[in-house]
């Protein structure tokens, strides 16, 4: 085990530094009278029995807080000043912050306001927290216009860092860390912690134990070096915020969920030596030697272009800013400044990573509308996902009574009108700067599709393209089958077409759109909830004379791959997902049985019932009958047993098309 001391104005505390060292934790719990152990679930869950058993059970209590930084604001902390009143703290208690920097952050920020103040002890269990947020006494919370805007100073009265911690510490999380680590060895005047990183990469990310401890020992002494030199951050201790000018930009615009801190902080590092370039400071080398570093430990590092002003409005709200003047920490050939930067020379280094933008894809689907947001890098004509960020779904019905009248009502018109607005203000907000639109199969049978689209242009100012059934299944292929290199046939069964593509990485063998979907069969069908033996039968046939052509595949060696809205919600309700989760539901088998189970869950219920179903949404009940209905019959026709579950479909497709 190592030890830092940590000398500043108002007390002297040590930062203890090793493996299992978490049972050092009782030892700081013996003159108070309360103590809280404030945690999130993700910890809790994790090691709650190693907590309590090292913390003495009479007189200790505990607060679970979500896990994100979403939660790191006033709405949590005056739930656990609640707790708090509700349970008699005094001035007298302690609180253990047990988590990574979102709890340390909180912890302080709640132990520097409760009753004036409590002396509270940081426990990190992120690679972040423990080289950053434990250490030096900033406490804050976040608000929607910015990041740490609500804060003190309020030093603890300990640090236990207990490496055994990063064991189960996710991979992007770790990354994040090393932003921090990373910008201290750039920071430091001394270079030999800078070559210790390059030369020991391979160890660091195996976590081996020894060189893990060195590492953040390192780390923590070079920030414990600024903070006593500068406690209150009048002057040198600004340069530990190197990076998070831009990195706090690009949290508060991702609503602090899409973009870790860590990343952020890289990028804005790489922002941050782009502006010293462009000032004569530095050279492209010197920056290179930098990018190189981050790739070591597969860190993207390269600065997303946002349009300046969404830019600039909110670096204008970072708390380091004075005089209304943006300050940036720049690189005078080895010697950091923190000075104020102009407008001008911002948007000049943020022009200069045009490539690397945010661009958002809208599909206009007959029975919904959804939005994907991606980081995305333009190169050679091509277009390259870097990063996913965000996806939503509504339910918009545009395709309803389509089949009668043949033209799309003016309700539903409205209602997508609203769905694509909210989409547009988001993508806004985050900072893209590429939207595009595509519809399907309602808008291109509907006699009054081209004005839909042109409402769509006039009203939000996003060009849509109507695709043809066939260019809509190559998206969701094209996406599949850069993962699946095996053949594979992808279905993708939506609201007013059904479109069914096989082949593999090399090249489509056959590709078509059935225009039969989930509402369309609804309505042909069920329009009346007659869910009864003799209309399931007619639907059967008629699916089946509808599809027959795809029997010549029956003896066809290929993977099913499931898209879009019907296979996902099918798992979704296996699973009791009250929420589609990404990484619950992609790559699921989801067998025939399963199908046929869900189909006799539906038609035992009515729809109001159906809407109660845990994992299935309201506004799908009246339509998943359908859905699963053209799933079994499809399975049946190519003699296939079970879907391989994607959520890659045409939103991928669309974001890699090049217009």
């Amino acid at each position: 085990m190592k030890n830092l001391v940590m000398k500043t104005s108002i007390n002297s505390y040590d930062i203890l530094i090793g493996q299992n060292t978490i049972t050092k934790l009782n030892e700081f719990t013996e003159n108070y009278d309360k103590i809280l152990l404030l945690t999130n679930k993700t910890i809790s869950n994790l090691y709650s029995h190693k907590l309590s058993s090292n913390l003495p059970k009479k007189k200790t209590y505990k607060f679970e807080i979500e896990d994100g930084e979403i939660y790191k604001n006033i709405d949590t902390s005056m739930k656990i000043f609640s707790f708090l009143i509700e349970h008699n703290f005094s001035r007298n208690s302690l609180i253990i912050c047990v988590g990574g920097g979102v709890v340390c952050d909180l912890g302080g920020f709640i132990a520097s306001t409760f009753m004036r103040g409590l002396d509270f002890l940081q426990v990190p269990t992120s690679l972040l927290a423990q080289v950053d947020a434990s250490i030096g006494g900033k406490v804050a919370i976040n608000h929607p216009l910015g990041k740490n805007l609500i804060g003190s100073f309020k030093q603890p009265i300990g640090v236990i860092i207990d490496i055994d911690f990063l064991k189960t510490l996710p991979d992007y999380q770790f990354k994040s860390g090393m932003g921090e680590v990373i910008k201290h060895s750039i920071i430091n005047k001394d270079k030999s912690y800078f070559n210790f990183l390059i030369e020991n990469h391979r160890d660091i990310l195996k976590l081996k134990s020894e060189v893990l401890i060195e590492m953040i020992y390192e780390s923590c002494k070079i920030k414990k070096e600024f903070v006593e030199k500068d406690e209150f951050e009048k002057g040198d201790r600004a340069f530990l915020n190197l990076g998070h000018t831009y990195g706090h930009a690009l949290e508060t615009l991702f609503d602090y969920q899409y973009m870790s801190h860590g990343e952020g902080v890289a990028k804005g590092i790489i922002f941050e030596m782009e502006i010293s370039k462009l000032l004569g400071f530095i050279t492209e080398d010197y920056v290179k030697s930098i990018k190189e570093i981050f790739s070591l430990y597969k860190i993207d590092c390269t600065p997303i272009y946002i349009e300046s002003e969404t830019l600039i409005n909110v670096m204008k709200k970072d708390k380091k800013n004075s005089n209304d003047k943006i300050k940036f920490i720049v690189d005078k050939n080895g010697i950091l400044e923190n000075m104020p930067i102009t407008k001008e020379l911002i948007c000049q280094a943020n022009h200069s990573f045009k490539n690397r933008i945010l661009k958002g894809v809208i599909d206009i689907g007959t029975n919904s509308c959804r939005i994907f947001i991606a980081e995305i890098e333009k190169s050679n004509n091509k277009i390259e996902i870097v990063t996913p960020i965000y996806k939503d779904l509504d339910v918009s019905r545009l395709g309803k009574n389509l089949n009668q009248t043949g033209v799309l009502s003016k309700e539903s018109i409205e209602k997508t009108y609203h769905i694509i607005k909210r989409f547009k203000e988001k993508a806004d907000s985050m900072g893209v700067t590429e939207l595009i639109a595509f519809a399907t199969a309602a808008t291109r049978e509907a006699s009054n599709g081209s004005l839909f689209v042109q409402g769509i242009k006039n009203e939000f100012n996003i060009n849509t393209l109507v695709i043809p059934g066939e260019i809509e299944a190559k998206l969701s292929f094209n996406g599949n089958s850069n993962i699946y290199k095996e053949k594979i046939a992808t279905i993708d069964v939506g609201g007013g077409s059904s479109e069914v593509t096989i082949g593999d990485y090399n090249g489509i063998d056959y590709v078509k759109s059935f225009p039969i979907g989930v509402v369309k069969l609804t309505e042909m069908f069920f329009a009346e909830e007659n869910y009864n033996e003799e209309t399931l039968l007619s639907a059967r046939n008629y699916l089946k004379g509808f599809f027959n052509e795809l029997s010549k595949f029956e003896n066809s060696n290929f993977k099913i791959i499931g898209v879009a809205g019907t296979v996902t919600t099918n798992v979704s309700i296996i699973k009791k997902l009250p929420k589609f989760v990404e990484k619950e539901i992609n790559e699921f088998i989801l067998t025939k049985m399963d199908l046929e189970e869900n189909l006799f869950l539906f038609l035992s219920k009515t729809l109001e019932d159906r809407k109660k179903i845990i994992g299935l949404e309201p506004n799908r009940a009246d339509v998943i009958i359908a859905g699963n209905l053209i799933l079994i019959t499809l399975l049946d026709i190519l003699n296939k047993s079970s879907i391989t579950v994607s959520t890659v479909d045409n939103l991928e497709g669309g974001m890699v098309l090049n217009i």
